[in-house]
């Protein structure tokens, strides 16, 4: 009885650890396929998205402008007294009314032409979001992997930590250090424990950004990003596709038209608007009663509308002027920024090399100031000097490497063609 107890007792405990290690599981994810999971689910391209469908209902609203209306109209009285022109004390109306525009100053066209712009506006916005969030995303997976490479660093720091804290005790015991050597290394044992823990709140903040941005509440297990594109660092060329792909250069071309139009509109406000209105009417003591009909053909033509109009030309012609200097600042914005980005690159690049070299010096210096201690040659903080140094030389490399990544795919970004290197993975979700 006693042992087939046991055995349920051992079941049931292999089955809570067997659901909680799959509850913390990490889901298995690439950059490509965090790209595709954006673009499905991210919040700010689904509002982008439905940007575009207001904006195609908008196309229809203004072409509806010439619809017919139709409009039922019904009231009872009651009056104090016997009516002297009826002889009845109620009275009941009814009237159903149809109203059919005819012309209207040529207003629709202009006004579903200004729709047809703000849709493409919409359709801009949306590639550019999905850039800008393409990008937002590879600034969190890069931090992810990075916040990761932290907590390993951090947990190699304690380890050496640790040892060192042997190699203390041992030769305290040995007679060969001093008191001061052990409460140093138990001190530098604390600190690297309070950064270890300090990373690992820094690695689940960036598991969070990166779930937030692809509208996930998952942690996922990431896999380093394969830099599989071709880069030419010629500013000239940079430059010239940044300003072919530019998505807030065509807006500001798209919003140049739509104002043109509005001035057009605005100017042209003596346009006549003709239109057809037929009632049939019911009125008497009895509803439906006396049975009336009527058709009436309007024509409605502004005279004098003291001057507004021709003011109103006027404030759209310097919103004209304000674009004009927009897409003047927006491109010297884009030189500037593909130079940054370029530069930035090969700054970064050569970092690398230095930073590679310092890790190497570190790790050499490490290892002789350990040994050193043992030997009884060098002090106790020359060990934690050096300790420090190595540790830091890690996370200079590792924030260096990063940063090169990301500033290779910022490059791409600032030139327009960072959607260009997921193209697959976007044109799939279409």
């Amino acid at each position: 009885m006693q042992n087939k107890t046991k055995l349920i007792s051992l079941f049931l405990i292999f089955l809570i650890i067997f659901s909680v290690s799959t509850a913390v599981a990490a889901d298995n994810l690439n950059l490509e396929e965090a790209v595709k999971l954006l673009i499905e689910e991210n919040r700010t391209l689904k509002n982008a998205r439905k940007d575009i469908e207001t904006a195609e209902k908008d196309i229809d609203l203004a072409v509806r402008s010439y619809f017919p209306t139709l409009d039922l109209q019904s009231s009872y009285t009651k009056f104090d007294q016997i009516q002297f022109s009826t002889g009845e004390d109620e009275n009941y109306a009814t009237s159903v009314s149809l109203t059919q525009p005819i012309w209207l100053g040529g207003k629709v066209s202009m006004q579903k032409e200004i729709a047809g712009y703000s849709l493409e506006i919409a359709r801009s916005n949306y590639e550019q979001s999905v850039e800008d969030q393409i990008f937002s995303l590879i600034q969190a997976y890069y931090g992810v992997l990075q916040a990761q490479g932290m907590v390993e660093i951090r947990k190699e720091a304690l380890d050496i930590v640790n040892e060192h804290l042997r190699v203390v005790k041992n030769n305290l015991d040995a007679g060969i250090a001093i008191k001061r050597d052990l409460l140093q290394s138990q001190i530098e044992q604390r600190n690297a424990e309070e950064d270890l823990t300090a990373a690992k709140n820094d690695f689940k903040i960036a598991q969070r950004r990166l779930a937030q941005l692809l509208s996930s509440s998952k942690k996922y297990s990431l896999a380093q990003p394969a830099i599989n594109f071709k880069l030419d660092l010629e500013q000239e060329k940079l430059v010239q596709t940044a300003v072919e792909n530019d998505q807030q250069l065509m807006i500001l071309e798209l919003n140049k038209e739509i104002i043109k139009l509005n001035q057009k509109l605005v100017g042209q406000y003596y346009r006549p608007n003709v239109s057809l209105n037929g009632s049939y009417d019911w009125q008497g003591p009895e509803f439906m009663d006396e049975k009336s009909w009527s058709m009436t053909l309007g024509v409605n033509v502004p005279l004098y509308d003291g001057g507004k109009g021709g003011i109103n030309a006027e404030k759209k012609q310097q919103e004209i002027d304000k674009v004009n200097n927009n897409r003047q600042d927006l491109l010297e914005n884009i030189d500037i920024e593909v130079e940054d980005s370029i530069l930035t690159v090969k700054e970064t690049e050569e970092a690398i090399e230095l930073e590679q070299l310092s890790l190497a010096n570190a790790e050499e210096n490490l290892e002789i100031a350990n040994k050193s201690y043992e030997a009884g040659v060098v002090s106790n903080t020359e060990v934690i000097d050096a300790q420090a140094t190595y540790n830091q030389a890690k996370t200079s490399l590792l924030q260096k490497e990063y940063k090169y990544e990301i500033e290779l795919f910022r490059t791409l970004y600032k030139s327009g063609r960072l959607k260009e290197n997921f193209e697959d993975v976007i044109n799939n979700e279409k």
